[in-house]
C-alpha cells in the first residue's frame, strides 16, 4: 500500500497511543474503582484509540481503495464511541439505571446497525456517494457526497454529546471542589472533539472533508490524564462518595483545602447542625473547636498523637465531647487528606510529607463512641469504686490488671502488683488450693470458688473469699473478684461463741435457781410460797428462751435444707400437743386431706412458737386459738387466730423493718424464729388485729410436689377435721 504524509497523521498517533495507554492503565488499576466506571471508561479510550489509528492510516493511504478500507475501521470506533461515551458519562454520575440490559441495547441499536452496514457493504455508498481523491494543500483526501444516512447518524451522534454535556454539566454545578474540578474537564474532553467536528465542517479548520473530532483527541488525551492523575478519576468520584454516604451509620464529612465543608451525610448533620455545604470548618465544627484545627494542623498523624482515644481501640483517632452534661456525645474522628500524591505516575513515589503537602481536602470520619464510653465509665466506675479486689491473670498466671481498691483493702498500689504471679500474694498454706483452683477455672470455664489469705502491705493476713472464672470465652483471661471476710468472719465466730457461752450458763444458772427454789419451799410461809413461783415462772421463761436461742442458732446456720412437709398432719399434731399443754384453752382445727408444701425443716418450730404465742400471751380465762390450713395462691396458708390481746405494734415491726435497738425491742425471740423459717421457705408471714380483740397470724407457704402446678381455692371435697379440746 502507498503511503502519505500529512500534517494530521503525528497528533492522530499520539491520540491513539494515549488511548490505548489510559485503556491499559485502567485494566492494570480495575479493582481501585467502581467496576462500571473502569470498563466505561476502558471502553472509551479503546474506542476513541481505533478511530484515531484508523484515521491515521485512512488519510496516510495514497489510494482511494486504501483510503475507504481504513474508513471501515473509522466507522467502527465512531459508532464504539457513541455508546461508550454515554455509558461512561452515565456511570460517572452513578446512573445504574441506565446500565440495565434492555437500555444498554437500546443505546446501541443505532451504532451496531452503522457498524454492520460498513462491514457488510462498505462506507460507500451508505455514507458516501461518488467518492474521490482530492488534492488539499500538498497531499490527498476523500471527497464525497454525503448520503441522508450520513447526516442522520452524525444528528444522532450530536443529541446523545449534548445529553451527556448536560449530565456533566449538572455534575460541576452539584459538586464542590475536586468532583467539581473532575466534571469540569470531563466536560472540556467532551466538547471540544465535537466543537472541532464541527468547525471542520464548516471549513473553519482547513479542508472541508478532513474530520478534526479525532485529530482533536491528542489534545483531550492531556485533560483526560491530568484527570485520572491528578484527580484520580478512578480512585475518587462522586460514586464512591454517594456509596460512602448512603451506607455509612458513621457522619462523614469532606472538607476542601480551602477549609470548606464540601458535602457531609446526615448523621454528620445531626451531629454538627452548624455544618453546611459551603461553610467553613470554623463554623461547621463551633461545638468541636479541635476538629477544626485538626483540619488545620493538615497531618492528622501529628495531632492524633496527642489527643488519643483510652482504650477506645483507635489510637489514631482524636477524641472530642459535643454537647454539655446528659446530651454530649462522645466522638472520634479521623482525618484522612484526599491525596495526589503520586500525580502523573500513580507509582505512589512521594514521601508522606509531600502527599500532605498536595492533598486536595480531607475526609473527616466520625464515630459515635457514646454508648460504648457510658458503658466504660459505668464499669470503670464500679470496678474502681467496688469494696471487693477485681483482677485480670492470664494463662501465664501474672496479673494484667487490678483495681484501685487493692491499695485501699491491702495497701498495696495497683502499679506495683501487675505483672506479678497472681500466688505471691497468698498465704504459703493456702497456694496449693489456689493454684488447683486457678487451674481449673482454665480447663473448665466454670466458676471457682476458695477461700484464702491475702498479705496486706503491713505484714498481716486478711480472709479473702474469691471467685475464679473465664473473662470471655474466646480469650485465654480470668477475672478474680476476691471479697474481704476477715471482720465479718472474725463477727460471726464471737457471735457463735457468745451464742454458746450465753445459752450453756443461762440454762445452767436456771437450773441452780429453780433447785435452789425447791429447796426454799420448806423454810418459807404462805406468803413466800407466792414469790417462789414467781422465781419458777421466770425460770421457765428464761429456759423457754434459752431453747428457742438454741432453735435461732440452727435456723441461721442451716443449709437451707427444704423438705416436702404435709402441713395438714403437722398442724393436727401441733394442735394436739397444744391442747394436752394447755388443757384450758379451746383449739378448733380445718385442714384439708393433704397439704404438701416445700419448706424449711425447722417449719414446725415456726409454727409451735405461733400456736403457743396465742396461748401464752392470751389474757382471757379460756384462750380460742382457731387454726385452718386453706389453699391459696400457688400454695397453702395456715392461719391462726386468737381472742387474746392482740400483738403490739412495735412487736410487728420484725416483719415491716427487721430489725431490733435499744428502744424498740421484741419481748421475746418467737417472732423472729418464725419470719426467719418462713422466709428461708420462700414464704411469708402476715399479721392482723381482729375486731373486737384477738391477732390473725398468716404463713404462706409454697406449694410442693405436684401440688404448684394446679392452685386452687379449698371446696367441699376437701376434708375439714374440726374438733374442740
Amino acid at each position: 500500500m502507498v503511503w502519505q504524509p500529512t500534517p494530521y497523521t503525528l497528533p492522530l498517533l499520539v491520540a491513539a497511543f494515549a488511548s490505548f495507554a489510559f485503556a491499559a492503565y485502567a485494566i492494570w488499576n480495575r479493582a481501585r474503582g467502581d467496576r462500571r466506571l473502569v470498563w466505561s471508561f476502558v471502553a472509551v479510550t479503546v474506542a476513541s484509540g481505533l478511530w484515531s489509528l484508523a484515521y491515521a492510516a485512512q488519510l496516510s493511504a495514497a489510494t482511494l481503495a486504501g483510503s475507504l478500507l481504513w474508513n471501515r475501521f473509522v466507522w467502527i470506533g465512531a459508532a464504539a464511541l457513541t455508546v461508550a461515551w454515554p455509558a461512561f458519562v452515565f456511570a460517572y454520575v452513578d446512573w445504574t439505571a441506565w446500565f440495565r440490559p434492555a437500555r444498554i441495547a437500546a443505546l446501541g441499536l443505532v451504532p451496531a446497525t452503522v457498524v454492520g452496514a460498513v462491514l457488510l457493504a462498505g462506507p460507500d455508498p451508505i455514507f458516501y456517494q461518488s467518492p474521490s481523491l482530492a488534492d488539499a494543500n500538498g497531499y490527498r483526501v476523500v471527497e464525497f457526497l454525503p448520503t441522508p444516512a450520513l447526516g442522520a447518524f452524525i444528528a444522532y451522534t450530536y443529541a446523545v454529546n449534548l445529553g451527556t454535556f448536560g449530565v456533566l454539566g449538572y455534575a460541576a454545578l452539584a459538586n464542590d471542589g475536586l468532583f467539581r474540578r473532575q466534571a469540569a474537564l470531563l466536560l472540556i474532553a467532551g466538547v471540544a472533539p465535537m466543537a472541532a467536528g464541527v468547525a471542520g465542517i464548516a471549513g473553519l479548520l482547513g479542508p472541508r472533508f478532513v474530520d478534526h473530532t479525532p485529530v482533536t483527541f491528542a489534545a483531550t488525551s492531556g485533560i483526560l490524564g491530568w484527570v485520572v492523575f491528578r484527580y484520580r478519576l478512578l480512585d475518587l468520584s462522586p460514586i464512591a462518595l454517594e456509596t460512602v454516604f448512603a451506607n455509612l451509620s458513621d457522619g462523614v464529612v469532606v472538607v476542601d483545602d480551602d477549609g470548606r465543608v464540601v458535602d457531609l451525610n446526615t448523621p454528620a448533620r445531626r451531629l454538627f447542625p452548624s455544618a453546611a455545604v459551603g461553610s467553613d470548618v470554623e463554623t461547621a465544627f463551633e461545638r468541636a473547636p479541635a476538629i477544626a484545627e485538626l483540619v488545620s494542623a493538615g497531618d492528622d498523624r501529628t495531632a492524633n498523637e496527642t489527643n488519643r482515644a483510652p482504650g477506645s481501640g483507635m489510637e489514631n483517632d482524636l477524641r472530642v465531647t459535643v454537647g454539655d452534661g446528659s446530651d454530649s456525645w462522645f466522638l472520634t474522628v479521623a482525618a484522612h487528606p484526599i491525596s495526589t500524591a503520586g500525580a502523573g505516575v500513580g507509582f505512589g513515589t512521594q514521601s508522606d510529607e509531600e502527599a500532605v503537602a498536595e492533598s486536595d481536602g480531607t475526609v473527616l470520619l466520625f464515630r459515635d463512641i457514646t454508648e460504648r464510653e457510658t458503658l466504660q465509665r459505668r464499669y470503670r466506675a464500679l470496678i474502681e469504686k467496688s469494696p471487693n479486689v477485681i483482677a485480670v491473670c492470664g494463662t501465664d498466671g501474672l496479673l494484667r490488671y487490678v483495681s484501685p481498691s487493692i491499695e485501699r483493702l491491702l495497701g498495696h498500689s495497683p502499679v506495683a502488683i501487675e505483672g506479678r504471679p497472681v500466688i505471691d500474694l497468698v498465704h504459703p498454706d493456702d497456694r496449693p488450693a489456689a493454684q488447683r483452683a486457678f487451674e481449673r477455672a482454665f480447663e473448665t470455664g466454670e466458676p471457682e470458688t476458695l477461700d484464702h489469705r491475702i498479705v496486706h502491705a503491713d505484714g498481716s493476713w486478711r480472709r479473702f473469699e474469691t471467685v475464679v472464672e473465664c473473662l470471655f470465652d474466646d480469650t485465654e483471661e480470668l477475672v478474680i473478684t476476691a471479697t474481704d471476710v476477715t471482720e465479718s468472719r472474725r463477727y460471726e465466730q464471737r457471735l457463735q461463741v457468745l451464742n454458746r457461752v450465753l445459752r450453756h450458763d443461762l440454762k445452767n444458772d436456771t437450773n441452780v435457781i429453780a433447785g435452789y427454789a425447791d429447796l426454799l419451799r420448806d423454810h418459807v410461809d404462805d406468803e413466800g410460797e407466792e414469790y417462789l413461783d414467781v422465781i419458777d415462772r421466770k425460770v421457765g421463761t428464761l429456759t423457754h428462751l434459752s431453747d428457742q436461742a438454741r432453735e435461732i442458732d440452727v435456723a441461721l446456720h442451716s443449709d437451707d435444707a427444704r423438705a416436702e412437709i404435709d402441713l395438714s398432719v403437722l398442724v393436727e399434731r401441733l394442735c394436739e400437743s397444744l391442747t394436752s399443754s394447755f388443757p384450758e384453752s379451746t383449739v378448733t382445727v380445718s385442714t384439708p386431706d393433704e397439704a404438701v408444701v416445700r419448706a424449711d425443716e425447722l417449719l414446725e418450730s415456726a409454727i409451735r412458737n405461733v400456736l403457743e404465742n396465742a396461748v401464752v400471751h392470751n389474757d382471757r380465762d379460756q384462750p380460742i386459738v382457731e387454726v385452718s390450713v386453706d389453699r391459696a395462691d400457688e400454695g397453702y396458708r395456715v392461719a391462726v387466730a386468737d381472742n387474746g390481746p392482740g400483738i403490739p405494734p412495735i412487736e410487728r415491726t420484725v416483719f415491716s423493718e427487721a430489725r431490733e435497738t435499744a428502744l424498740e425491742h421484741a419481748s421475746g425471740l418467737g417472732l423472729w424464729l418464725v419470719h426467719w423459717i418462713v422466709a428461708e421457705s420462700g414464704g411469708r408471714v402476715d399479721i392482723h388485729t381482729r375486731e373486737p380483740t384477738g391477732t390473725l397470724v398468716s404463713m404462706w407457704l409454697p406449694a410442693g410436689g405436684d401440688g404448684a402446678a394446679t392452685p386452687t381455692e379449698p371446696n367441699g371435697a376437701e376434708a375439714t377435721a374440726s374438733s374442740s379440746r
